[in-house]
């Protein structure tokens, strides 16, 4: 595939930190840690709330909604398209994982 084809403009984390903002990057946390949140309480069931089982949640989503945002990112997808696929892929947690693996799996192979 034609270099020039490729989604990706070489720029950099940091680079984008500058670019976007760094109150951009607060919010995509934000979001994940929120459906990290949400996540947990629909998973409850009656079940009691435990201060540990929420965190794992929450560090499990923005740990994924980063990951998200990143890849959305490199596709140099809209923010508020980004913040979207963050919140939903947060919510998804590990399940979301698998997902964006297969995407990169199939760029990878688009590129060699």
């Amino acid at each position: 595939m034609d270099k020039q084809a490729m989604p990706h403009d070489s720029i950099g984390f940091f680079k984008g930190i500058v670019e976007h903002g760094l109150l951009s990057y607060i919010g995509i946390l934000v979001i994940s840690f929120w459906a990290g949140t949400a996540k947990y309480l629909s998973s409850l069931n009656g079940k009691k709330p435990t201060f540990w089982g929420w965190l794992a949640d929450t560090v499990i989503s923005g740990f994924v909604g980063v990951l998200a945002a990143l890849l959305c990112q490199y596709y140099q997808i809209d923010y508020l398209l980004t913040a979207v696929i963050t919140g939903i892929s947060a919510h998804n947690g590990t399940r979301a994982l698998c997902l964006m693996t297969d995407i990169i799996k199939r760029n990878v192979s688009k590129q060699a």
